[in-house]
């Protein structure tokens, strides 16, 4: 027999993590430029970001310029914001019935970009377990994987195949609940998470760029 306990789930401590597509023309175009970039050595000198990062990565080049710019990549950025915090809010907002929250009005969510730099990675590359200051939100865009990616990730024996991944990190571990969450590259996806999240990325042996786009957000 069942009984009625007016059972409801809430979360307000868990970490959310959002996924999105780019938009496929962006994703192109993006590669394009990044090509025309590296390419130069004077502007990948000129747009070296690898004193601020923590990454063992072949070239880290400063792209805040470009993606503000970038009008449709600006768009998809803010929409995907907004839609983050909009339903995170909204889950605790339900629990209660609340129904508005004037700090959520649109007019005053707007969203800054801070910061966005490029990461092409080559066999071997790594990114050790850090996570972003400066920022409210920190995200990633997937543009370029090798082209024997694929083949080395489904040949992978590890017990969590982990090769060339994105892994998010929560020292907590509960029912319904994973303290490693393991993100494979995929061209065109795109992730966003709080900034305060441990995240990490595992090298990879296939010949060819891993290439990704970070961007840290901000409300402002």
């Amino acid at each position: 027999m069942s009984h009625d306990h007016d059972l409801r789930l809430v979360a307000p401590f868990s970490p959310t993590i959002i996924k999105a597509t780019m938009p496929p023309g962006v994703v192109e175009r993006l590669n394009v430029r990044i090509d025309e970039i590296v390419a130069s050595d004077v502007e990948v000198a000129a747009r070296d970001w690898s004193a601020h990062l923590a990454g063992a990565v072949s070239t880290e080049i400063r792209f805040t310029d470009v993606i503000r710019e970038t009008a449709e990549l600006t768009d998809f950025l803010f929409d995907v914001a907004r839609t983050y915090t909009y339903r995170c809010e909204n889950a605790l907002m339900h629990f209660s019935d609340y129904e508005r929250t004037e700090e959520l009005e649109a007019k005053k969510l707007r969203i800054e970009i801070k910061e966005g730099w490029i990461n092409d990675m080559v066999a071997g590359d790594y990114n050790p377990a850090h996570f972003h200051q400066g920022c409210l939100y920190s995200s990633v865009g997937f543009l370029r994987t090798p082209p024997g990616y694929e083949a080395e990730f489904a040949a992978d024996k590890a017990r969590q195949n982990t090769a060339g991944c994105l892994q998010f990190i929560d020292s907590r571990s509960a029912v319904g609940v994973k303290n490693l969450f393991t993100v494979k590259p995929v061209a065109g996806d795109f992730y966003l998470w709080p900034s305060w999240m441990l995240h990490c990325v595992y090298p990879f042996r296939s010949p060819g760029v891993r290439r990704s786009m970070a961007i840290n957000l901000a409300l402002a």
